[in-house]
Protein backbone atom coordinates (compact mmCIF):
# COMPACT_ATOMS: atom_id res chain seq x y z
CA UNK A 1 0.00 0.00 0.00
CA UNK A 2 1.86 3.06 -1.43
CA UNK A 3 1.98 6.33 1.40
CA UNK A 4 1.09 9.21 -0.51
CA UNK A 5 1.68 12.90 0.53
CA UNK A 6 -0.21 15.89 -0.98
CA UNK A 7 0.80 20.00 -1.28
CA UNK A 8 2.73 19.93 2.04
CA UNK A 9 3.92 23.64 3.46
CA UNK A 10 5.70 24.28 6.23
CA UNK A 11 5.99 28.20 7.81
CA UNK A 12 8.39 28.77 10.58
CA UNK A 13 7.43 32.04 12.91
CA UNK A 14 10.82 33.85 13.19
CA UNK A 15 11.58 37.44 14.83
CA UNK A 16 11.58 39.12 11.64
CA UNK A 17 9.12 37.68 9.65
CA UNK A 18 7.61 34.23 8.30
CA UNK A 19 10.12 31.77 6.86
CA UNK A 20 8.55 29.54 4.39
CA UNK A 21 10.39 26.29 4.53
CA UNK A 22 8.05 24.17 2.39
CA UNK A 23 6.12 24.64 -0.09
CA UNK A 24 3.83 22.78 -2.26
CA UNK A 25 5.73 19.29 -1.34
CA UNK A 26 4.13 16.18 -2.99
CA UNK A 27 5.11 12.56 -3.32
CA UNK A 28 4.25 8.81 -3.61
CA UNK A 29 6.39 5.60 -2.14
CA UNK A 30 5.27 2.14 -3.32
CA UNK A 31 4.75 -0.47 -0.26
CA UNK A 32 8.52 -2.16 -0.32
CA UNK A 33 10.06 0.93 -2.11
CA UNK A 34 12.77 3.77 -1.63
CA UNK A 35 12.44 7.32 -2.37
CA UNK A 36 15.51 9.64 -1.57
CA UNK A 37 14.46 13.17 -0.95
CA UNK A 38 17.83 14.56 -1.29
CA UNK A 39 18.70 18.28 -1.37
CA UNK A 40 21.81 20.47 -0.19
CA UNK A 41 21.50 21.72 3.75
CA UNK A 42 18.38 24.25 4.29
CA UNK A 43 16.66 22.47 1.25
CA UNK A 44 14.53 21.53 3.92
CA UNK A 45 14.24 17.67 3.56
CA UNK A 46 13.76 16.88 7.69
CA UNK A 47 11.41 19.73 7.84
CA UNK A 48 9.42 17.42 5.65
CA UNK A 49 10.30 14.04 8.25
CA UNK A 50 9.29 16.25 11.03
CA UNK A 51 5.70 17.50 9.54
CA UNK A 52 5.19 13.22 8.74
CA UNK A 53 5.74 12.91 12.29
CA UNK A 54 4.57 15.53 13.85
CA UNK A 55 7.58 16.63 15.44
CA UNK A 56 7.98 20.32 14.32
CA UNK A 57 9.45 22.83 16.00
CA UNK A 58 6.58 25.32 18.75
CA UNK A 59 7.21 28.17 16.03
CA UNK A 60 6.86 25.96 12.95
CA UNK A 61 3.16 25.81 11.51
CA UNK A 62 1.60 23.05 8.69
CA UNK A 63 -0.15 25.38 6.41
CA UNK A 64 -1.20 22.84 4.39
CA UNK A 65 -0.76 18.96 3.81
CA UNK A 66 -2.37 15.18 3.90
CA UNK A 67 -0.75 12.14 3.89
CA UNK A 68 -2.61 8.84 3.30
CA UNK A 69 -0.66 5.99 5.10
CA UNK A 70 -2.02 2.66 5.49
CA UNK A 71 -5.35 3.70 3.52
CA UNK A 72 -5.89 6.48 5.95
CA UNK A 73 -5.30 10.09 4.76
CA UNK A 74 -4.63 12.15 7.36
CA UNK A 75 -4.42 16.27 7.66
CA UNK A 76 -1.10 17.36 8.64
CA UNK A 77 -2.40 20.91 9.54
CA UNK A 78 -4.12 19.36 12.47
CA UNK A 79 -1.68 19.25 15.37
CA UNK A 80 -1.02 15.95 16.73
CA UNK A 81 -2.59 14.48 13.56
CA UNK A 82 0.09 11.19 12.91
CA UNK A 83 0.79 11.04 17.14
CA UNK A 84 -0.95 8.07 17.47
CA UNK A 85 1.08 6.41 14.16
CA UNK A 86 4.32 7.04 16.11
CA UNK A 87 5.82 3.53 16.59
CA UNK A 88 3.57 2.03 15.26
CA UNK A 89 2.40 3.00 11.36
CA UNK A 90 5.57 4.92 11.33
CA UNK A 91 9.37 4.80 12.78
CA UNK A 92 11.70 7.45 12.32
CA UNK A 93 15.62 6.56 11.92
CA UNK A 94 17.61 10.00 13.40
CA UNK A 95 20.96 11.14 11.92
CA UNK A 96 22.56 10.87 15.50
CA UNK A 97 21.40 7.76 17.31
CA UNK A 98 22.56 8.51 20.63
CA UNK A 99 20.21 12.10 20.20
CA UNK A 100 16.80 9.13 19.61
CA UNK A 101 18.07 6.86 22.33
CA UNK A 102 17.60 7.63 26.46
CA UNK A 103 20.74 7.46 27.58
CA UNK A 104 19.28 5.92 31.23
CA UNK A 105 17.06 3.13 29.59
CA UNK A 106 19.00 -0.23 28.71
CA UNK A 107 18.86 -1.38 25.12
CA UNK A 108 16.48 -3.60 26.19
CA UNK A 109 13.95 -1.53 27.54
CA UNK A 110 13.97 0.61 24.56
CA UNK A 111 12.66 -2.49 22.56
CA UNK A 112 10.37 -3.66 24.79
CA UNK A 113 8.77 -0.26 25.12
CA UNK A 114 8.25 -0.80 21.29
CA UNK A 115 6.54 -4.20 21.41
CA UNK A 116 4.41 -2.74 24.03
CA UNK A 117 3.01 -0.65 22.66
CA UNK A 118 3.23 -2.53 19.52
CA UNK A 119 1.90 -5.99 20.57
CA UNK A 120 0.32 -5.01 24.17
CA UNK A 121 -1.02 -8.49 24.08
CA UNK A 122 2.17 -10.37 24.76
CA UNK A 123 3.79 -11.24 27.92
CA UNK A 124 7.20 -10.48 29.20
CA UNK A 125 8.91 -13.65 28.20
CA UNK A 126 7.68 -13.50 24.57
CA UNK A 127 8.86 -9.79 24.20
CA UNK A 128 12.17 -10.47 25.22
CA UNK A 129 12.44 -13.21 22.99
CA UNK A 130 11.29 -11.02 19.78
CA UNK A 131 13.87 -7.98 21.12
CA UNK A 132 16.68 -10.42 20.77
CA UNK A 133 15.86 -12.11 17.32
CA UNK A 134 15.42 -8.64 16.11
CA UNK A 135 18.87 -7.49 17.43
CA UNK A 136 20.06 -10.85 15.76
CA UNK A 137 18.39 -9.96 12.66
CA UNK A 138 20.32 -6.73 12.43
CA UNK A 139 23.57 -8.42 12.89
CA UNK A 140 24.56 -7.11 16.09
CA UNK A 141 26.32 -9.51 18.25
CA UNK A 142 25.51 -11.34 21.27
CA UNK A 143 21.60 -10.14 21.29
CA UNK A 144 21.78 -11.03 25.20
CA UNK A 145 24.68 -9.36 26.34
CA UNK A 146 23.26 -5.80 24.14
CA UNK A 147 19.98 -6.18 26.32
CA UNK A 148 21.72 -5.33 29.18
CA UNK A 149 23.70 -2.50 27.93
CA UNK A 150 23.31 1.30 27.44
CA UNK A 151 23.36 3.02 24.59
CA UNK A 152 26.88 5.15 25.58
CA UNK A 153 28.51 1.60 25.98
CA UNK A 154 27.98 1.31 22.04
CA UNK A 155 29.47 2.61 19.09
CA UNK A 156 27.74 4.93 16.66
CA UNK A 157 27.09 1.95 14.38
CA UNK A 158 25.81 -0.60 17.01
CA UNK A 159 23.39 2.32 17.63
CA UNK A 160 22.28 3.07 14.69
CA UNK A 161 21.76 -1.01 14.37
CA UNK A 162 19.43 -0.73 17.92
CA UNK A 163 17.17 2.18 16.37
CA UNK A 164 16.79 0.06 13.39
CA UNK A 165 15.96 -3.21 15.08
CA UNK A 166 13.11 -1.25 17.10
CA UNK A 167 11.57 0.12 13.57
CA UNK A 168 11.77 -3.56 12.31
CA UNK A 169 9.74 -4.63 15.96
CA UNK A 170 7.42 -1.49 15.23
CA UNK A 171 6.56 -3.22 11.89
CA UNK A 172 5.73 0.33 10.26
CA UNK A 173 3.96 1.23 7.33
CA UNK A 174 6.09 4.57 6.85
CA UNK A 175 10.15 4.02 8.06
CA UNK A 176 11.77 7.65 7.60
CA UNK A 177 15.91 7.55 7.66
CA UNK A 178 16.96 10.86 8.43
CA UNK A 179 20.63 11.03 7.42
CA UNK A 180 20.86 7.63 8.96
CA UNK A 181 24.38 7.31 8.17
CA UNK A 182 26.01 11.16 8.53
CA UNK A 183 27.94 10.26 11.36
CA UNK A 184 29.52 7.04 10.00
CA UNK A 185 32.57 5.94 8.56
CA UNK A 186 31.91 4.87 4.66
CA UNK A 187 32.30 1.14 5.50
CA UNK A 188 29.63 1.35 8.68
CA UNK A 189 27.34 3.22 6.06
CA UNK A 190 27.43 0.30 3.91
CA UNK A 191 26.29 -2.21 6.32
CA UNK A 192 23.89 0.76 7.97
CA UNK A 193 22.12 1.15 3.77
CA UNK A 194 22.21 -2.81 3.98
CA UNK A 195 20.10 -2.99 7.08
CA UNK A 196 17.37 -0.54 6.18
CA UNK A 197 16.75 -2.63 2.82
CA UNK A 198 16.71 -6.02 4.70
CA UNK A 199 14.07 -4.19 7.35
CA UNK A 200 11.98 -3.03 4.52
CA UNK A 201 12.37 -6.42 2.44
CA UNK A 202 11.31 -8.20 5.76
CA UNK A 203 8.34 -6.03 6.41
CA UNK A 204 7.12 -4.40 3.09
CA UNK A 205 7.12 -0.63 4.40
CA UNK A 206 7.89 2.16 2.36
CA UNK A 207 10.74 3.98 2.97
CA UNK A 208 11.70 7.85 2.81
CA UNK A 209 15.31 8.41 2.85
CA UNK A 210 16.30 11.49 3.26
CA UNK A 211 19.96 13.08 2.98
CA UNK A 212 22.17 15.17 0.99
CA UNK A 213 24.22 12.31 -1.14
CA UNK A 214 22.88 11.59 -4.44
CA UNK A 215 25.77 9.08 -4.42
CA UNK A 216 23.31 7.29 -1.74
CA UNK A 217 20.06 7.40 -3.46
CA UNK A 218 21.51 6.09 -6.39
CA UNK A 219 23.32 2.98 -5.27
CA UNK A 220 20.26 2.31 -2.69
CA UNK A 221 16.84 4.29 -3.62
CA UNK A 222 14.21 3.36 -6.17
CA UNK A 223 12.96 7.01 -6.75
CA UNK A 224 14.32 10.12 -6.15
CA UNK A 225 12.89 13.62 -5.23
CA UNK A 226 15.08 16.61 -5.59
CA UNK A 227 14.64 19.57 -2.95
CA UNK A 228 15.75 23.09 -3.07
CA UNK A 229 14.76 25.94 -1.02
CA UNK A 230 11.78 24.59 0.13
CA UNK A 231 10.11 23.43 -3.14
CA UNK A 232 10.43 19.72 -5.22
CA UNK A 233 12.11 20.28 -8.76
CA UNK A 234 12.60 17.04 -9.65
CA UNK A 235 10.81 13.60 -9.14
CA UNK A 236 11.65 10.07 -11.03
CA UNK A 237 13.00 7.17 -10.92
CA UNK A 238 16.42 6.49 -9.89
CA UNK A 239 17.88 5.35 -13.43
CA UNK A 240 15.60 7.61 -15.14
CA UNK A 241 17.22 10.50 -13.19
CA UNK A 242 20.59 9.46 -13.61
CA UNK A 243 20.31 9.00 -17.05
CA UNK A 244 18.56 12.12 -17.68
CA UNK A 245 18.33 15.01 -15.28
CA UNK A 246 15.40 17.47 -16.25
CA UNK A 247 16.81 19.94 -13.67
CA UNK A 248 20.00 22.07 -14.02
CA UNK A 249 20.03 21.67 -9.86
CA UNK A 250 20.00 17.82 -10.30
CA UNK A 251 22.72 17.87 -13.06
CA UNK A 252 24.86 20.28 -10.54
CA UNK A 253 24.03 17.87 -7.86
CA UNK A 254 25.00 14.94 -9.50
CA UNK A 255 28.40 17.11 -10.91
CA UNK A 256 29.49 17.54 -7.44
CA UNK A 257 29.75 14.01 -6.38
CA UNK A 258 32.90 12.72 -5.78
CA UNK A 259 33.07 8.87 -6.95
CA UNK A 260 35.76 6.84 -4.97
CA UNK A 261 37.74 5.44 -7.95
CA UNK A 262 38.21 9.27 -8.79
CA UNK A 263 42.11 9.65 -9.16
CA UNK A 264 43.45 12.20 -6.92
CA UNK A 265 46.62 14.42 -7.34
CA UNK A 266 49.53 13.93 -4.29
CA UNK A 267 49.04 17.53 -3.82
CA UNK A 268 45.96 17.75 -1.97
CA UNK A 269 45.30 21.73 -2.65
CA UNK A 270 46.19 20.58 -6.86
CA UNK A 271 42.78 18.49 -6.41
CA UNK A 272 39.47 20.46 -7.68
CA UNK A 273 35.99 20.13 -7.18
CA UNK A 274 32.64 21.17 -8.41
CA UNK A 275 30.45 23.46 -6.74
CA UNK A 276 26.87 25.24 -7.07
CA UNK A 277 27.81 28.98 -6.40
CA UNK A 278 25.88 31.28 -5.18
CA UNK A 279 23.13 30.92 -1.63
CA UNK A 280 20.16 29.60 -1.21
CA UNK A 281 17.35 32.38 -1.68
CA UNK A 282 15.64 33.89 1.45
CA UNK A 283 12.87 31.42 2.78
CA UNK A 284 10.89 34.83 4.03
CA UNK A 285 10.60 36.39 0.46
CA UNK A 286 10.25 34.03 -2.53
CA UNK A 287 12.10 35.50 -5.49
CA UNK A 288 9.70 35.43 -8.78
CA UNK A 289 10.21 32.98 -11.49
CA UNK A 290 12.01 29.78 -10.96
CA UNK A 291 13.31 29.13 -7.28
CA UNK A 292 17.00 28.09 -8.93
CA UNK A 293 17.11 31.01 -11.24
CA UNK A 294 19.85 33.05 -9.44
CA UNK A 295 22.32 29.85 -9.53
CA UNK A 296 21.33 28.25 -12.45
CA UNK A 297 23.80 28.11 -15.51
CA UNK A 298 21.37 27.95 -18.19
CA UNK A 299 18.51 30.13 -17.44
CA UNK A 300 16.78 32.76 -20.15
CA UNK A 301 15.04 35.39 -19.82
CA UNK A 302 11.70 34.15 -18.63
CA UNK A 303 13.15 32.37 -15.39
CA UNK A 304 13.09 35.26 -13.84
CA UNK A 305 9.41 35.77 -14.07
CA UNK A 306 7.66 32.60 -14.47
CA UNK A 307 6.99 29.71 -11.79
CA UNK A 308 7.53 26.51 -13.59
CA UNK A 309 5.10 24.04 -13.39
CA UNK A 310 5.67 20.27 -13.61
CA UNK A 311 6.91 19.21 -17.33
CA UNK A 312 7.60 15.59 -18.34
CA UNK A 313 11.32 14.77 -19.01
CA UNK A 314 11.52 12.74 -22.60
CA UNK A 315 8.28 11.80 -22.35
CA UNK A 316 9.42 9.45 -19.68
CA UNK A 317 6.26 8.19 -17.28
CA UNK A 318 6.37 9.50 -13.93
CA UNK A 319 9.62 11.80 -14.56
CA UNK A 320 9.03 15.16 -14.07
CA UNK A 321 10.96 18.70 -13.24
CA UNK A 322 9.98 21.80 -12.69
CA UNK A 323 12.55 23.81 -15.28
CA UNK A 324 11.22 26.19 -18.38
CA UNK A 325 13.26 24.42 -20.70
CA UNK A 326 11.20 21.56 -20.46
CA UNK A 327 8.19 23.25 -21.84
CA UNK A 328 10.13 25.35 -24.81
CA UNK A 329 13.72 23.91 -25.17
CA UNK A 330 16.18 26.70 -26.51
Amino acid sequence: MSVRVRNLAVDYSVSDGTAHALRDISFDIPEGEMLGLVGESGSGKSTVAFALMGLLANNATVTSGSAEIHGRTYDLTRPGATTALRGRGMAMIFQDPMLSLNPVFTVGRHLLEVLRRRHPETDRKSRLAMAEDALAKVKLGDPKRRMSQYPHELSGGMRQRVVIAMALLAEPTLLIADEPTTALDVTVESQIMRQIIGLRDRIGCAVLLITHSLGVVTSYCDRIAVLYAGERLENGTVGAVQAHPGHPYTRMLLDCEVPLERERLPLTTDNRFTVIAGDLPDPRQRPPGCIFNGRCDVSFEDCARIVPADYPVDDSRGHSARCLRLRSPL
